[in-house]
């Protein structure tokens, strides 16, 4: 629960500005029955009901699952696997995922899950990072210093693809495959802004996970030159009494086939 915290406060700093406009993306919500993918701590699902939806949350983490049902009690949050999702078929007019795609090992079958929970001409939104040659700052910022000062080659697995829909063409594919039909595609600019660099490793830990996992398992003396050289890099960037990087997002909306 400390860890789903330290999420929140630090990586939804960055996600909560996304909430508005992929609610908006889904139309009205109103007396829908609503479901919130990769819930995370339940923001998403709780700005849902608020807009009047029957809303839903599921999430494979346990912390994660508690601290949602604790901030939104009116909301059913549960544990499980977004990749099979523990719901009947057509249970839901609109569904969401924000920013869950990167944690997907298996990101079709994700997508046919949700479409399998949906209605007939039900709506789907999703939310996914933007990579570094699309403005993503902060991920070729920690990726360029490690590779500087240690390895990234520490005999960890690889992990998912952490933007598989860099490209707009593959993202209507996948969708497309899945049984939806896209209806829009367009960047979300979002902002991280913060007054200490030592927030840099704060970030990386409690809300990147294979790279909080590298990061770890460098040697001790690595770890340091590493740590250092994000402090200098990180106020190398500081305007105005402010340290910030860009987060832009790919925002997509479809429906249901």
């Amino acid at each position: 629960v400390e860890r789903a915290g330290r999420y929140r406060d630090l990586f939804g700093t960055i996600t909560s500005q996304a909430i508005e406009p992929l609610l908006e993306a889904l139309g009205n919500l109103d007396r829908t029955d609503f479901l919130d993918i990769a819930c995370s701590t339940g923001d998403l699902a709780g700005a849902a009901a608020r807009r009047g939806a029957h809303a839903h949350g599921v999430d494979f983490a346990d912390a994660m699952v508690t601290n949602a049902r604790a901030k939104y009690p009116d909301v059913e949050f549960r544990v499980g696997d977004a990749q099979d999702l523990p719901y009947e078929e057509a249970s839901f007019d609109a569904v969401a995922c924000a920013f869950g795609v990167p944690h997907f090992a298996d990101l079709e079958r994700a997508l046919r899950s949700a479409r399998r929970v949906l209605r007939s001409g039900g709506r789907f939104a999703l939310t996914t990072w933007c990579g570094p040659q699309h403005g993503g700052e902060f991920f070729a910022f920690v990726d360029d210093i490690i590779r500087e000062h240690g390895t990234l080659d520490v005999g960890l697995p690889e992990p998912p693809p952490m933007f598989p829909f860099a490209d707009s063409d593959e993202c209507r594919r996948c969708l497309a495959a899945a049984g939806f039909d896209v209806a829009a595609v367009r960047v979300l600019d979002l902002v991280w802004s913060f007054f200490s660099a030592r927030a840099i490793p704060e970030m990386i830990d409690s809300s990147m996970v294979w790279m909080s996992r590298v990061l770890r398992l460098q040697r001790p003396e690595v770890r340091d030159r590493i740590a250092r050289a994000m402090d200098a890099a990180g106020e190398a960037r500081r305007q105005g009494g402010k340290i910030a990087f860009r987060f832009p997002a790919l925002l997509v909306a479809a429906t249901a086939c």
